[in-house]
């Protein structure tokens, strides 16, 4: 799971990587995603999540974390058109 920032407005991107500290005292390394313009941490297990939600508020007065859902890619649709064997029925019956 992908945990983001919120709260970190001033000088976006600029810095690539924002150290921060867990109530457990253990350092997590959030890094900057350009794609979501936002700093992002790639959680290890579930431990790790409940310990960065649990310093929202405490440790960090002004920072929150919200979690990054992947995006599913939907396939793209199909352009609606006439077939390419009616287009050249077309275009011989119009150069006829």
């Amino acid at each position: 799971m992908k945990i983001a920032i919120l709260g970190k407005r001033d000088l976006l991107g600029t810095v690539p990587t924002i150290r921060m500290k867990g109530l457990s005292r253990a350092q997590y390394a959030f890094d900057w995603n350009g794609e979501a313009k936002r700093y992002v941490y790639e959680a290890k297990n579930q431990k790790e999540v409940e310990d960065i939600f649990r310093t929202q508020g405490k440790i960090y007065r002004a920072m929150f974390f919200i979690p990054m859902m992947e995006e599913e890619k939907k396939p793209k649709k199909k352009k609606r058109g006439r077939p390419k064997k009616i287009k050249r029925l077309i275009q011989a019956v119009d150069s006829v």
